[in-house]
């Protein structure tokens, strides 16, 4: 049902007397008279405090907005006439109920947020829900719950909701609802509307009467004020009760409370109301409210004055919102004050928002063309403001028109003396109390481009094209401040405390003149701002602002504030100082503080980026600082309050009253979007195969000035550091590996507040089966396996390669044993006989046959020494040399030249060694044995010989003196051959070979020989053709 018929239901239902359409008469010329108020200058009636903001159903607003809510999170949530809406200061998202959870009607005419967070929603069509969640559970209208209309729900002190509709009161006491009647002693089958004051007593209207129940009592008791059908109740900051009905209009009840429930205040006359949908006390000092017949919203500033208990009558009013001013539509009805202090109400069209501004703007002085006006503050702190040929002056009886007949003035300026100059298009002014002087500008006069008086009340003019003139005895008289400035002209110009004449210039140029010559500062000296749009003394500095950026001239050096990416310095034609030291700019993106602490850093330290707080259309202002200006477009009045200029009229800030938004705003992850597909932020969330590219959605619910809230993302796994988001609400991710991920996001509001903790959300990618970790381990695996195999062939190879190279050293070796066996071994036996025999022949005592029987014994040993070296060279024993036994015989040989002990011990089972490796083996360790023996000095050698899987080691130790590393490295060219050739015999034998210092002191060899190369029990597994194995 649409608002206009809701509307009339409500005034059939009351059954009102046809002499209420006189009244409705009354209304309207209440709303005429609305707009015509005085008040003083700087107060609420005089200047626009609240910035109004649409939302429409063109710009995705619902229609048809009867209740309105906030929670914890943030949202503003809505009741319309089609559904539960949620709002975030951006996008307009409707709630849609779970599977099975559906409303049973859309037409919703309640909302209540209660402190666990849970939302009561109420019905046109009767009956109650509760979202908690986002789960529901309804109630329907019966027995336990009224029929009708639900106009409104409260909560006690106690836990207990309350819900005020057409049928009745009801109550809940947290498992179900009850009808609340004669068993409570309420007097009637309807309630209106219902409150629950700060004292916990709970307010209900009747239609008829107005009735209370204590706190923990269970009976209500009756007042002494009547009410009509349609009214609604609320309770301003200082506890007064304030009611609105058709018959009797808004008003307050002063004095009444449960101790004092007859007030004997009587009800206002009929005509002299003006009846609200709702009412709504701000933590401004304002009661708001929408009207019935009236239409539109209203805004009572003081309404503490009008605690009488009379009717508000159309003087009262400080604001009206309506169709006359803007507002789309006059059919208004819910009100709300969010946690940050913004108005919000709903219309059949949309939303509206009302924001405090920080900026007032005046609305009794007339401004004919926003952008050619001019003002000037006189010596006692005054504002006068001159436009459309009337000069304005305003003061603490507001704004006070002095005289009409000023044309085509575009800058004013206040002697020491008070004397009021100002510039018009071919003259210049002077006002003398009501004497107004003028002198005419030279003929053929260019565009006055700046203008200032000096401390003798001397104005000093600089005109395009022409120069710089000085005005003495009504004539102009052109100066030239130096030589090198001749061809240029000034573009500012101010006065300082000791009377100098400071000149701006384009292009980073600045003089210092004092009436005879002139100082002269440029980009060297360290001046970056550009063009030179205003010059400002304060406190004994000189301030230069400029197209470009704002500088400090101190001890004959500018410092230059001018942030490359940043323009909010840019543009500046005004500057102003507060009195607690902050720096005021009229600037080209707004008006810009920059307090004491910030501006010293950013002056002393180049490149500093300040911290600042801009000011602009959102607080208020109506637009941007004057540009081309003549005279400075800042100013401070005696109330210390700041006044601009901009291209829409002036505006003013009061600085010690800037409102800040100090709350954090909620953040909330809307949801996420793969490939297309929209996913709510469930937990454990799992995404399909192939998801590589996902997009978040996010919000913060911070209302007061969307636009201004700020994101920084993260998400674990892929960023290192948070994201700087600005406004955008979505954040992309591309080429996303499977796997889990943790999504962060952080917001601040308005004024810079950060919410730190913000909100967090967990997904997970589903991977291929070539993505798993299976699969991977599989390939790890089978790579693994190559690799193993690789080396396996590779060590095989090697192995077959030095088994070959020993082969055929072997067949050599047997060629060697054959020829040495076949020729010397022969002919030594030959020649052996032959003794033999000539010994036969001599006689047994000759002397020379007993030597040459010793002679023939001594060669048969060498003969059979040396058949066992060719059986040795051959190879062909069948027993095999004990390795342990020869390294033992060769070190105590040693031992016993040398008088140096000698152990050697040996692990594993022994394994028979190949004959081929044997020797190789043997000749290595005996010359690392020698060279203990020879070179440590040592009382003790020690030969350790390990038999294992792999490999044989052997190692050889000693307490001797150590070897260099440095000696090791250069033993070759010192002509010590025996390591080297340790060294040459390992790698051809295919082993490792260390040789080191010992710790704590001594020399450590160890040999390593692989297993295939050293045992005759693993053979090679190739045997290359034609060659036999090497056993």
């Amino acid at each position: 049902m649409t608002m206009v018929g809701r509307r009339h239901a409500l005034l059939r239902s009351g059954g009102a007397p046809a002499r209420h359409g006189v009244r409705t008469w009354g209304a309207l010329l209440f709303l005429l008279c609305c707009l015509a108020t005085t008040a003083s200058a700087l107060a609420s009636g005089n200047a626009i405090e609240f910035r109004r903001k649409q939302w429409t159903i063109d710009s995705g607003a619902p229609a048809d907005i009867w209740a309105l809510a906030q929670g914890r999170s943030g949202y503003l949530w809505l009741g319309t006439g089609n559904g539960l809406y949620r709002f975030d200061g951006v996008r307009f998202e409707r709630f849609e109920p779970l599977p099975g959870e559906a409303f049973r009607s859309n037409d919703i005419t309640a909302l209540k947020m209660t402190p666990d967070d849970a939302l009561w929603i109420g019905f046109y069509y009767g009956g109650a829900s509760i979202e908690r969640d986002g789960h529901l559970i309804h109630y329907a209208p019966g027995a336990s719950f009224p029929s009708g209309m639900v106009y409104a729900f409260e909560r006690t002190r106690d836990g207990a909701v309350w819900a005020a509709t057409d049928g009745g009161l009801a109550r809940f006491d947290g498992r179900e609802w009850r009808i609340v009647g004669q068993d409570w002693h309420y007097p009637a089958k309807r309630a209106d509307w219902v409150i629950a004051a700060r004292d916990g007593t709970l307010w209900v209207t009747t239609g008829e009467r107005l009735v209370f129940l204590r706190p923990g009592a269970t009976r209500f008791e009756e007042t002494d004020q009547s009410v009509y059908h349609g009214s609604v109740l609320a309770q301003a900051p200082d506890g007064t009760l304030w009611l609105s009905d058709h018959d009797h209009g808004t008003r307050a009840l002063p004095g009444l409370d449960a101790d004092h429930p007859r007030i004997g205040v009587r009800a206002p006359e009929a005509d002299d109301y003006g009846w609200s949908h709702r009412l709504l006390f701000d933590q401004y000092g304002s009661l708001w409210g929408t009207g019935v017949d009236n239409g539109g919203i209203y805004r009572v500033a003081g309404y503490t004055r009008l605690a009488n208990g009379e009717s508000l009558r159309p003087a009262d009013i400080a604001e009206r919102f309506d169709r006359r001013s803007g507002l789309v539509t006059n059919r208004t009805v819910p009100l709300l004050q969010d946690a940050e202090g913004t108005v919000w109400a709903g219309t059949n069209m949309g939303l509206v928002s009302f924001h405090r501004n920080n900026v007032k703007v005046p609305t009794d002085v007339p401004l004919g063309n926003a952008s050619n006006y001019a003002m000037a503050v006189d010596g006692h702190g005054t504002p006068w403001i001159v436009n459309n040929g009337t000069l304005w002056r305003i003061d603490t009886q507001g704004a006070t028109r002095v005289r009409g007949d000023l044309h085509d003035i575009n800058s004013a300026l206040f002697d020491h003396e008070d004397h009021l100059w100002m510039i018009g298009r071919h003259d210049l002014y002077r006002l003398n109390g009501g004497t107004l002087d003028s002198i005419p500008l030279p003929a053929d006069v260019g565009t006055v481009s700046a203008f200032a008086i000096d401390h003798d009340g001397t104005p000093w003019v600089s005109l395009v094209g022409r120069g710089l003139y000085r005005v003495e005895s009504g004539r102009f008289v052109s100066i030239s401040p130096s030589p090198a400035l001749a061809s240029l002209t000034p573009t500012a110009l101010a006065v300082d405390d000791a009377g100098h004449l400071w000149l701006g210039y384009p292009d980073n140029v600045l003089a210092d003149f004092d009436g005879k010559q002139a100082r002269v500062y440029r980009s060297e000296d360290g001046l970056h701002v550009g063009h030179i749009t205003v010059i400002k003394p304060l406190d004994g500095e000189m301030l230069i602002g400029g197209e470009l950026g704002l500088a400090r001239l101190r001890d004959g050096r500018a410092q230059s504030i001018v942030i490359a990416d940043n323009d909010v310095f840019s543009g500046i034609s005004g500057i102003a100082k507060d009195p607690g030291g902050d720096l005021w700019l009229n600037a080209g993106k707004g008006v810009v503080r920059l307090t004491a602490k910030e501006a010293e850093m950013a002056f002393s330290h180049p490149g500093y980026r300040p911290a600042y707080r801009l000011f602009d259309y959102d607080d208020g202002l109506p637009g941007i600082a004057l540009q081309a200006a003549i005279a400075p477009t800042a100013f401070s009045d005696a109330n210390h309050n700041l006044w601009f200029l901009t291209n829409q009229g002036p505006a003013w800030i009061q600085p010690g009253e800037i409102h800040s938004n100090t709350l954090p705003p909620p953040v909330d992850v809307l949801g996420l979007t793969a490939d297309g597909t929209r996913h709510a932020p469930t937990p454990g969330l799992r995404l399909p195969k192939g998801t590589d590219n996902v997009q978040i959605q996010y919000t913060a619910a911070s209302l007061a000035i969307p636009g201004r809230v700020r994101f920084r993302y993260k998400l674990d796994g892929v960023d290192a550091a948070w994201q700087d988001a600005g406004s955008r609400r979505e954040a992309f991710y591309a080429n996303l590996a499977p796997g889990s991920y943790r999504f962060h996001v952080i917001a601040a509001n308005d004024d810079g507040v950060w919410n730190s903790e913000g909100a967090e959300f967990a997904f997970t990618i589903a991977p291929w089966f070539y993505q798993t970790g299976w699969f991977a381990a599989a390939c790890a695996l089978v790579a693994l396996a190559a690799v193993i195999a690789f080396f396996a062939w590779r060590t095989r190879l090697a192995a077959e390669r030095i088994h070959l190279q020993l082969s055929e050293r072997m067949d050599e070796r047997e060629r060697i044993a054959r020829d040495i066996h076949d020729t010397l071994l022969q002919g030594i036996q030959g020649l052996l006989l032959r003794l033999q025999a000539l010994v036969s022949g001599m006689h047994a005592d000759d002397r020379h046959a007993v030597a040459l029987k010793d002679a023939i014994a001594q060669a048969r040993e060498m003969v059979i020494e040396g058949r066992g070296k060719i059986v040795s060279l051959r190879g062909d024993s069948e027993e095999y040399t004990e390795l342990v036994q020869s390294l033992l015989a060769v070190g105590e040989n040693l031992a016993s030249l040398y008088h140096t002990g000698f152990h050697i011990r040996s692990e594993g089972k022994a394994r028979p060694i190949l004959a081929s490796a044997f020797d190789e083996i043997l000749d290595i360790v005996r010359e690392g044995i020698r060279n203990a023996f020879l070179h440590a000095q040592a009382t003790r050698i020690d030969v350790l010989v390990v038999y294992e899987q792999r490999q044989l080691r052997i190692v050889v130790t000693d307490d001797g003196s150590g070897i260099d590393e440095q000696a090791l490295r250069d033993a070759a060219q010192r002509g010590h051959w025996g390591v080297t050739g340790m060294y040459e015999r390992a790698g051809k034998l295919g082993a490792k070979l260390v040789l080191g210092p010992r710790a704590p002191h001594g020399t450590e060899l160890t040999l390593r020989v692989p297993c295939r190369v050293a045992f005759r029990d693993e053979p090679p597994r190739f045997t290359p053709p034609g060659r036999r194995a090497v056993s």
